[in-house]
């Protein structure tokens, strides 16, 4: 799901996505009739939403059954939103715990990238 910061958007754009969110049933936007984009309000914070740096054995559940579900036949806009949320979180907790070692890998990269700089020119234009 991609996040959008309203706060670069023009005031219109803004305004226009204030009163899609006005109703708490989301909204679906038509063009020639045929719907391309809906519009959920947020999931609301429940019992699995953790404070950040947590990760739960009530969020693992809950992202577990979401993801079955999801690929059993499917979940609706806002069970989707609130998939992200926890992926989110988990994404987050495991950085926090587990990150990934990146020194190594970036020293070869620029190691590579030195080498590409100084090698010459296979196809000369």
């Amino acid at each position: 799901m991609t996040h959008i910061n309203l706060d670069t958007q023009p005031e219109v754009v803004r305004q226009f996505v204030l009163t899609l969110s006005a109703s708490g049933d989301g909204a679906v936007l038509e063009l020639s009739g045929r719907p391309v984009a809906c519009v959920v309000p947020p999931p609301k914070l429940t019992t699995t939403s953790v404070p950040a740096g947590e990760w739960t054995e009530e969020s693992k559940r809950r992202t577990g059954a979401l993801v079955d579900r999801k690929y059993d036949g499917g979940i609706n806009a806002a069970e989707e939103a609130e998939l992200v949320m926890l992926q989110n979180e988990m994404h987050c907790y495991i950085d926090q715990v587990a990150p990934l070692p990146l020194d190594a890998v970036r020293r070869l990269h620029q190691e590579l990238l030195q080498k590409a700089a100084h090698a010459p020119n296979a196809n000369p234009a």
